[in-house]
């Protein structure tokens, strides 16, 4: 069985939108499950012990890039350098498949008299690529989301309660019950799933490539290769899905 373990970069807000981070970006890696347990959570409790002396913390990107909430050693240059070094090793060598949604919020309201929510409207393309997914090996799938707060995380159940009753434009609602069931769950961060920590550290990184800005520690290239992609390589549509498309 394979799970999708998704988080977000960014917010859905498109009425006051960040000038300097104007994107929604959604984001999911696909894990098998028992190589999560047996070698992806292993590995990354080992890096943490290594780096912090306990495994106990939660690697969450807005915090070990401002250096707080238990980074604040990230100051130093050279813990710094080893952190990233560490930390792209595991993203490099963990055998995982990545699929993301990018919504340029300013593009999306501009397209459509009334836009859709950018987390709801990006939740469906990212189950709709974990249904091929799965239909391409023929497996059931899970789905574990990161809780943000009560109300969104209802928010959230309801969107999901839709996809199997609705469907999408590609998929019968029969395809997502068949696949995923009610296997689709919200988790908070202290619990602190490995493959949730994983998905957080590539989403930014996704967002401000796609911004052109700066991106000095989390290796892209490293991140490119595991988005899924089409037999002939290409990745952009199959496992990066970035809207609105641009025409022509």
């Amino acid at each position: 069985m394979h799970v999708l373990y998704i988080d977000e970069s960014g917010d859905h807000d498109l009425i006051n939108i960040d000038k300097n981070y104007p994107i929604f970006v959604l984001g999911g890696s696909i894990v098998n499950s028992q190589y999560h347990d047996d070698a992806l959570t292993p590995m990354l409790n080992k890096f943490k012990q290594n780096i912090f002396g306990k495994k106990e913390i939660v690697l969450h990107y807005a915090d070990y890039t401002r250096n707080k909430n238990g980074f604040e050693r990230m100051v130093a240059k050279e813990f710094r350098e080893n952190f990233y070094e560490g930390l792209n090793k595991i993203i490099k060598d963990t055998k995982f498949t990545f699929i993301s949604c990018i919504i340029d919020k300013p593009a999306h309201s501009e397209c459509y008299k009334y836009p859709r929510n950018p987390y709801v409207f990006s939740l469906e393309v990212i189950i709709e690529k974990f249904i091929l997914f799965l239909n391409e090996i023929n497996e059931q799938g899970v789905i574990i989301a990161e809780s943000r707060n009560s109300q969104l995380d209802n928010e959230l159940n309801l969107a999901f309660l839709n996809l199997k009753i609705s469907g999408t434009r590609f998929l019968k609602s029969s395809e997502i019950t068949k696949r995923i069931g009610n296997n689709f769950y919200i988790k908070n961060k202290e619990e602190n799933i490995a493959g949730l920590q994983l998905t957080d550290s590539i989403v930014t990184s996704i967002g401000r490539r796609y911004l052109g800005l700066k991106n000095p520690y989390i290796s892209y290239n490293a991140i490119k290769e595991k988005f899924r992609k089409h037999s002939c390589g290409k990745y952009k549509g199959y496992g990066l899905v970035i809207l609105p498309k641009k025409s022509g």
